[in-house]
């Protein structure tokens, strides 16, 4: 390699290089979504009076969440989840499908939030004002 084609590689990799320019943009761009991210988290993260339940797309109950209750959920392929209400919070106790994972999603209180059972094909969106 000549002493040309050098300076012409090193050329090309400052011309590639960040300039401060764009990094101060990216931080500002980044400090915007972090500022709006956490708006909307804290914006909907309010007490929730009702859950709404949905098994395969179709609404199934709503519950409000300032009774004490229990219901038992059929599923779309023949499974059942135990939905439990109680002190303003809702969680699963009991399913049929083979993973748990909704009864370890826990209990659930806050707008915004969901319980899902994929193999029931049941959905419980938790709803504020």
């Amino acid at each position: 390699m000549d002493k040309s084609s050098k300076a012409n590689m090193v050329s090309a990799k400052a011309n590639r290089a960040i300039k401060k320019p764009d990094v101060i943009l990216i931080v500002i761009l980044l400090a915007i979504f972090a500022i709006l991210g956490l708006g909307y988290y804290l914006r909907h993260r309010v007490p929730a009076i009702r859950a709404e339940v949905t098994v395969d797309g179709k609404q199934t109950a709503i519950l409000d969440l300032s009774k004490n209750q229990e219901i038992t959920v059929d599923g779309a392929r023949n499974g059942t989840n135990h939905l439990i209400v109680q002190d303003g919070q809702i969680w699963c106790s009991e399913a049929s499908c083979p993973d748990k994972v909704c009864i370890r999603q826990g209990k659930q209180s806050k707008d915004g939030d969901i319980i899902v059972c994929l193999p029931n094909l049941m959905i419980v969106q938790i709803v504020g004002d």
